[in-house]
Order: structure tokens, then C-alpha cells, then sequence
């Protein structure tokens, strides 16, 4: 007797475990991820602002978050690259964006997929990101309070996304946020958070 096997297709992935979406018909203008020099992140947006058409880039910019810091007994909220070595580059056009980037001196490189059929950032990655960035990238810290064992955010991206946040760490002040269907390109993103009250 022969067991069929079903197999369950896997969404891609890109560097960092964020999820791929599809290929899209040119003229789509979705994100990109580009690997870059650690620690070089904003240098390398700004100067491929500056050298490739807006026509072909429209933006290019490093996503940040908040993470408290303890030190010296006293906490406080500082900014820090949410992927080390990689930024995300905004065009409709990723095959002349590659074109271009090889003829600069930017060391940035469009990160791929499927041989040179480049993948962008899931739909649903790319709305959540937008949504909880603020103008200059960067994913603040939120404010919530646990009321009879129920989490309550009252300020920063997180509010209303209760349902997602987990595994709230109350003493080093973050959480796990699930962003999409797991099944379905889905990714668990580390956020800040203060809970200074539980009852």
C-alpha cells in the first residue's frame, strides 16, 4: 500500500527570515532588500539617492527600531539598525536598479532570489512595515498595560495589535510581534515595550 505524501509549500524567505513575495509585472513599485555594509546603512541610502534616477529608486532607507538599554541601574530607549548590513530599496523597475547599482561604487547589492528573477518583500510584511514605521523608519517602542491578564497598549505602534504581541518580557521590556500568517510568509519581529503596570 503506497501513503501519498503531501507537501506544504513553504513561502521564500529573504536574508533575515523576512518573507519574499511574488514576481511582480514590471511597474509594480514594491521593496527590495539590498545588502550593504554593517554599519554603513544610512551612508549607503543617502549616496544611492543621490546616484541612481528617482525614476529608478524612488527610496532607499534602513529600518530602525527602539530597544531599551539598561546601564548604570537607569533604562533608556535607543535607536539601532533592525538588520544589520541591509536596507530596502523602493523602485518598479529592480532589473535597472540592479544595472544601476553595478555601476556605482556603493557597495550595495539587490539580494535575490530564483536566479536573477529578484523577489520583493512580502505584500503583507511591506503594509505591517509601513503601518508601524514612523517617517524616518524607525519602529518605536510602545507603552501597554496588563489589566487582569489582558495586554492594553496605549501608545506607539503596537496599539490595536494586541492579538499579534508575545511573549511580553515585562523585566528587559520587549515582546515577539507575529505579522502575517506563518503558512503564508508570515515573521515574528522584536519590539520594545514598557509595561510599567500589571494587575
Amino acid at each position: 500500500m503506497v501513503v501519498a505524501q503531501t507537501q506544504v509549500k513553504r513561502a521564500s524567505r529573504m536574508a533575515m527570515g523576512l518573507p519574499c513575495g511574488r514576481r511582480v509585472p514590471r511597474g509594480s513599485e514594491r521593496w527590495y532588500l539590498l545588502r550593504v555594509r554593517e554599519r554603513a546603512e544610512d551612508a549607503t541610502c543617502e549616496k544611492l539617492l543621490r546616484l541612481v534616477p528617482r525614476d529608478i529608486l524612488t527610496d532607499c532607507f534602513c529600518i530602525k527600531k527602539e530597544r531599551w538599554f539598561k546601564r548604570g541601574g537607569a533604562w533608556s530607549l535607543q535607536t539601532i539598525p533592525a538588520y544589520r548590513g541591509y536596507a530596502f530599496a523602493v523602485t518598479s523597475d529592480p532589473a535597472a536598479l540592479y544595472k544601476q547599482l553595478a555601476g556605482t561604487n556603493a557597495h550595495a547589492e539587490l539580494c535575490g532570489a530564483d536566479g536573477r528573477a529578484w523577489m520583493p518583500l512580502s505584500p503583507a510584511a511591506q503594509t505591517w512595515f509601513a503601518r508601524s514605521m514612523d517617517e524616518r523608519h524607525v519602529l518605536r517602542g510602545s507603552t501597554a498595560v496588563i489589566e487582569d491578564g489582558i495586554l492594553h497598549v496605549t501608545e506607539g505602534p503596537l496599539m490595536g495589535q494586541e492579538a499579534h504581541v508575545r511573549d511580553v518580557d515585562r523585566h528587559r521590556r520587549r515582546c515577539m510581534v507575529d505579522v502575517g500568517d506563518g503558512a503564508l510568509g508570515g515573521f515574528s519581529e522584536l519590539m520594545a515595550i514598557d509595561v510599567p503596570i500589571k494587575t
